[in-house]
């Protein structure tokens, strides 16, 4: 099986700031994140770093804490209206 390699440095960083926030209130630190997602510590403290990573790694860390990665349109408006600076 091949592996699918997400190159998007800001994209990979956002998320992996909302799985690791998402499980932090869960009690849970990076470490135990990344094994129940079924990976070393080290490949995801890799991917925060560099900002790249398996796309499958990105799907299993979601999982792990409850979240699922969905694709949405880009949306200027959309985006500052989540923000709150909207008006």
């Amino acid at each position: 099986m091949s592996r699918r390699t997400f190159h998007e440095p800001d994209t990979v960083r956002q998320l992996l700031d909302q799985i690791t926030a998402a499980a932090a209130k869960q009690g849970l630190d990076e470490q135990a994140l990344a094994r129940r997602a079924g990976a070393a510590p080290e490949t995801l403290s890799r991917m925060k770093a560099r900002g790249h990573g398996d796309f499958g790694l990105l799907v299993r860390l979601a999982r792990v804490v409850g979240l699922k990665l969905v694709a949405v349109p880009d949306d200027a408006a959309l985006d500052a209206l989540r923000r709150g600076d909207f008006f």
